[in-house]
């Protein structure tokens, strides 16, 4: 039978593409704790939230953008829905995805936006995820695996070594100055540049959500530093605005917290 060159190179592609082998499951990562709940952002049906988070498992490869993963424990995080003068607290459905936005620095909740709605008839509302201290998330498995986790893997991780990382990662003054970056980086509109008093309005919100009334010294003026560094002009020119420029400058202080929780040598 004769063997035609386009079917013949869509086979061959086929057999190419069956015959790459599966990459090994990515990083366990932990999610920063949140009681105030970080905001969620609803736009063509869908609402997310960026939330920040660090690596759990330096063995193993870090996440590609766009690695769906999920909770290990439902029950560390909860929609904090406020609407109508009143608030409801519900625990997270399989409803809510998580996929990896910048590596394994920050993660990007997503739910549909009718899911919300339904359980407020429609009204116009506000949403946060609140997160717990023993947060975590598991890659999504894949088949073909290699070296998928285990059992043994999971429980050791999520247990032990997050348990680790709530004493030197969540619990250190700059995780403060992390959350309030990412705070106020939710509240920033993701397109065009916003106007001053949209910005103003954010970091308000922002600190008011991480320190109270507190002053929370050292942690917010560092933050404070980081926003006044990005709002120069070079900044925003350099990093493509003044969401971008936030992102990088938060990326980087969790990417620090990170190298300490590895060099104090976790589970040794």
């Amino acid at each position: 039978m004769r063997c035609f060159p386009i079917p013949c190179m869509a086979a061959g592609l086929l057999v190419s593409v069956l015959s790459i082998p599966a990459q090994a499951a990515p990083q366990i990562i932990a999610v920063l704790p949140s009681d105030a709940g970080v905001p969620f952002v609803c736009s063509d049906g869908r609402c997310t939230a960026e939330l920040s988070s660090y690596c759990l498992q330096r063995e193993r490869a870090i996440p590609r953008r766009g690695t769906p993963y999920k909770a290990a424990a439902l029950s560390d995080f909860q929609l904090v829905i406020r609407a109508q003068g009143r608030e409801r607290v519900i625990g997270a459905t399989p409803a809510l995805e998580f996929v990896s936005s910048r590596d394994f620095m920050a993660v990007t909740a997503m739910i549909d936006e009718k899911h919300l709605l339904d359980l407020f008839g429609g009204a116009k509302m506000e949403v946060a995820l609140r997160i717990s201290p023993a947060a975590a998330l598991l890659p999504e498995p894949v088949r073909y695996d290699p070296e998928p986790l285990s059992e043994k893997e999971i429980a050791y991780v999520t247990q032990w070594r997050r348990k680790q990382g709530a004493e030197i990662v969540d619990a250190a003054p700059r995780a403060r100055t992390v959350r309030t970056l990412a705070q106020f980086v939710n509240r920033l509109p993701t397109t065009g540049i916003p106007d001053t008093s949209v910005v103003a309005h954010a970091w308000e919100r922002a600190v008011k959500d991480e320190f109270g009334q507190s002053d929370g010294a050292p942690a917010l003026k560092q933050a404070r530093a980081e926003l006044r560094h990005c709002e120069t002009a070079a900044s925003r020119h350099s990093y493509g605005g003044l969401r971008w420029c936030m992102q990088y400058r938060h990326d980087d202080l969790i990417r620090d917290l990170n190298i300490e929780y590895w060099n104090s040598k976790p589970g040794s």
